[in-house]
C-alpha cells in the first residue's frame, strides 16, 4: 500500500456529493429546505429532463447578506448551528451546512439573493467547486438558485441515473412530504415548462391529501389526536384512513416528527398493530402522522441525508401510535359499505308484437317464470304469515356458543310429497334485528340505512376471538382435559416449533408435551372451542407458528394464535343454521366490539344503502 496523504478537496466535495446528493430530488429537497428554514411562505420549483439538465428554486425567505455568499458554498458553512450542544436541540430542516458545497461540486450552480432591508442584491456561482466572485443583483428580496448540468463532472454518477420520468417521479414524492407538513406553505412545481402541482397557501391539509392521492382517500381518513403532550413532552397528531381503504404497500404511511418527514421501520410496525384485526395480511393502512418529541429527545444527526432519525424513548412512541390509532378506531363504525358499479342508462327495447323478429331477444330480457308457459302456483292465503318448510336434506347444525337446550328433533320424514295438514316451519320474515340465511353462507338483514350482508363464517371469528381474549384476560378460560391425551404426529422441525411455544399454548388452553420421536400429545383444550375436535384446532395453530422464521413477541403471537382458533372453530361456509342459532348469533354480534372485521382483517358485513338499493331499481 502507497502512503497516507490528505484527498484534494475537490474530490472530498465529490464524496460527499455521493451521500447527500443522490439524485436530482435530493438536491430538490436540500434547496426548499434551505427555503423553508429562510422562512420562505412560496417556494417555485423549475426541472428540466427530470431535473439533470436543470433544478431552479426561487423563494420570497429572508435571503442571504452578501458577505456571507463564498461561504454557502464552503463544507460545514451553516447559520443554524454554534457548538455541538446545539445538535441536541435543532428545530431547523438544514444544519450540516454540506448541501451547497456537495451540489457546488458536481454542477455548474448560480445563487442570487437579497434581503428585504438591503436596495440590491447580490450573486456568485460555483462551477465544480471553484466559487466565483460576489457581484450585484438586482432581484427581488428572496433567494433564487440554479443548479445545472448536475453530475457532469462525475459522469458514472449520472449513469447510475433512471429516466428522467423517474426522477421526476422522485421529485413529486419530496414536493408531497414538504406540501403535507407545511400546510401554510404555497409550493409550485413545474416540469420542462408544463405545470405540475400548485398548491396555495389556503389549501388544507386534507385538500392537499385530495391533490396528491385523490379523493376517496380524503374522504376515508380519520383525525387522530393524543391529547396535550404527556409527562415526556410527546404528542401525536394526523390523519389514520379507514380499513376499507388499504394499500398493497406501505407508500401512503407518512411520518413527520417535529414538521420533518423520516422513515422508522419501528413505528410503521406501530402502525400496522393499531390496524391489528383490521386489515387482512399483506395490507398496509394510510396513515399521516405528526409527532411532536422534545429535540433533545430525537437525533437527526443519524443519517447524511436526514431521513432516519434515532429516539431516546422509542417504545413510548411505539405505544403511543399504537394506541392513539387503536383508541379512534374503535370510535368509527367501520361497516364496509357495498358499492355498485353505474350502470348507463339504456333505451327500453320497443315492445314485442307477433311479428317481431327480436321477439326471442326480448323475451330474455323476462324473469324465468314469465318467459316459459304459465303454471298453477300455490300460495299461502294472504291472512298467513311467510312460511319455509326446509328440505329433508337440511339439518340444523350444532350449537356453537352456549345456545338454549332444545328438544330432539324427529327424522327427516321419507321423500314424498308433504302432507297438506303438515305444519310448516316457521322462519322469521326479514326486519331489523332478523335475518334470513343464503347459500347457508350469508345472512340478510334490513336495518335502518338499508340492507345488511353478513358473512356468518366472518362474524362468528370474530365473536369468539373477542370471547378468548376477554376470558384470558379476566383469568376464566375453561379448560376440557382430555380423559386420554391425544397423539399428533409431526415433521422433526415442527414439533421443535411447537415445544418452543408450549408456554404461549398452555395460555391458551392448549396444553402440549413431548411423546417421542416426532410425536407430541395434546392433554387439554378450551371449552369454548369443542365445535371442532381438538387436533384440528391445534394444527390450525401449527399452521400458523412454522411460517414464522423466528417466534414473534407473546403478546403478538397469542392474538395471532388466538385468530388462528377462532377460525378454526366458527361456522363455516356451507353450514346451515337453525333461526335460533341466526337470532342467537346477531344478538352476539351487538355485543361485540369490533364487529365489523374479523381477526383477520376481512370484513364480516357489507351494507347495501337504501340508496343504492333505489338507484339500482331507478327510483332515483
Amino acid at each position: 500500500m502507497g502512503r497516507i496523504e490528505l484527498l484534494p478537496p475537490d474530490v472530498v466535495t465529490k464524496i460527499a456529493a455521493g451521500e447527500v446528493i443522490e439524485r436530482p430530488a435530493s438536491a430538490v429537497k436540500e434547496l426548499v429546505e434551505n427555503s423553508i428554514d429562510a422562512g420562505a411562505t412560496r417556494i417555485d420549483i423549475d426541472l428540466e429532463q427530470g431535473g439533470t439538465e436543470l433544478i431552479r428554486v426561487v423563494d420570497n425567505g429572508h435571503g442571504i447578506h452578501a458577505a456571507d455568499l463564498p461561504l454557502a458554498f464552503a463544507a460545514h458553512a451553516t447559520s443554524k448551528l454554534r457548538s455541538a450542544d446545539d445538535l441536541f436541540r435543532i428545530l431547523t430542516k438544514g444544519f450540516r451546512g454540506e448541501a451547497l458545497a456537495s451540489i457546488g461540486g458536481v454542477a455548474k450552480v448560480t445563487l442570487q439573493s437579497r434581503r428585504a432591508e438591503e436596495p440590491a442584491g447580490a450573486e456568485i456561482k460555483c462551477d465544480g467547486g471553484i466559487v466565483g466572485d460576489v457581484r450585484p443583483w438586482g432581484g427581488s428580496p428572496g433567494t433564487r438558485i440554479e443548479v445545472r448540468h448536475l453530475f457532469y463532472s462525475v459522469p458514472a454518477r449520472k449513469k447510475f441515473l433512471k429516466s428522467a420520468a423517474t426522477e421526476i417521479g422522485r421529485t413529486t414524492d419530496i414536493v408531497e412530504w414538504l406540501a403535507l407538513s407545511h400546510p401554510g406553505l404555497h409550493i409550485v412545481l413545474r416540469h420542462n415548462g408544463k405545470l405540475v402541482y400548485d398548491i396555495p397557501a389556503s389549501a388544507s391539509f386534507t385538500d392537499r391529501v385530495a391533490l396528491f392521492f385523490g379523493g376517496n382517500v380524503r374522504d376515508g381518513l380519520y383525525h387522530v389526536d393524543s391529547g396535550p403532550a404527556d409527562d415526556n413532552g410527546l404528542r401525536l397528531q394526523g390523519w389514520i384512513g379507514d380499513p376499507a381503504i388499504d394499500r398493497g404497500n406501505a407508500k401512503l404511511q407518512y411520518l413527520f416528527v417535529n414538521g420533518r418527514w423520516f422513515r422508522d421501520r419501528s413505528l410503521s410496525y406501530a402502525i400496522q398493530e393499531g390496524y391489528r384485526n383490521l386489515i387482512m395480511t399483506g395490507r398496509h393502512p394510510v396513515a399521516f402522522l405528526f409527532l411532536t418529541v422534545p429535540p433533545d429527545q430525537v437525533d437527526v444527526n443519524a443519517h447524511p441525508t436526514k431521513a432516519e432519525v434515532r429516539f431516546r424513548e422509542n417504545s413510548l412512541l411505539f405505544s403511543l401510535i399504537r394506541a392513539t390509532i387503536k383508541n379512534r378506531l374503535l370510535k368509527e363504525n367501520l361497516v364496509p359499505r357495498l358499492t355498485v358499479a353505474e350502470q348507463p342508462l339504456t333505451a327500453p327495447l320497443p315492445s314485442p308484437t307477433l311479428f317481431s323478429p327480436r321477439r326471442e331477444l326480448a323475451e330474455r330480457t323476462l324473469a324465468p317464470w314469465e318467459a316459459i308457459p304459465a303454471r298453477k302456483i300455490e300460495v299461502p292465503p294472504p291472512d298467513l304469515p311467510f312460511s319455509y318448510s326446509p328440505p329433508p336434506s337440511r339439518t340444523p347444525s350444532i350449537p356453537f356458543v352456549a345456545p338454549p337446550p332444545r328438544a330432539a328433533e324427529p327424522p327427516p320424514p321419507p321423500p314424498v310429497a308433504p302432507q297438506p295438514s303438515a305444519p310448516p316451519v316457521e322462519f322469521p320474515i326479514p326486519a331489523t334485528g332478523t335475518a334470513l340465511q343464503l347459500h347457508d353462507a350469508y345472512l340478510v338483514m334490513e336495518t335502518p340505512d338499508g340492507m345488511l350482508v353478513i358473512d356468518q363464517h366472518a362474524l362468528h371469528e370474530r365473536i369468539l376471538f373477542e370471547q378468548l381474549q376477554r376470558r384470558i384476560r379476566d383469568g376464566k378460560l375453561e379448560v376440557q382435559r382430555l380423559l386420554i391425551p391425544e397423539p399428533i404426529d409431526l415433521p422433526a422441525n415442527h414439533v421443535a416449533v411447537v415445544l418452543e411455544a408450549k408456554d404461549a399454548l398452555a395460555d391458551l388452553g392448549l396444553e402440549v408435551g413431548e411423546f417421542g420421536g416426532n410425536t407430541i400429545i395434546l392433554s387439554s383444550y378450551p371449552t369454548l372451542l369443542s365445535r371442532r375436535p381438538p387436533h384440528e384446532i391445534l394444527q390450525g395453530v401449527i399452521d400458523y407458528l412454522v411460517t414464522k422464521e423466528q417466534l414473534p413477541p407473546k403478546e403478538v403471537m397469542l392474538d395471532h394464535l388466538l385468530a388462528t382458533m377462532a377460525c378454526k372453530a366458527a361456522v363455516k361456509a356451507g353450514d346451515p343454521l337453525t333461526p335460533e342459532e341466526i337470532s342467537h348469533l346477531l344478538e352476539l354480534r351487538a355485543m361485540a366490539e369490533d364487529s365489523h372485521h374479523c381477526p383477520h382483517g376481512r370484513p364480516t358485513s357489507l351494507l347495501f344503502s337504501r340508496q343504492d338499493l333505489d338507484r339500482q331499481f331507478r327510483r332515483i
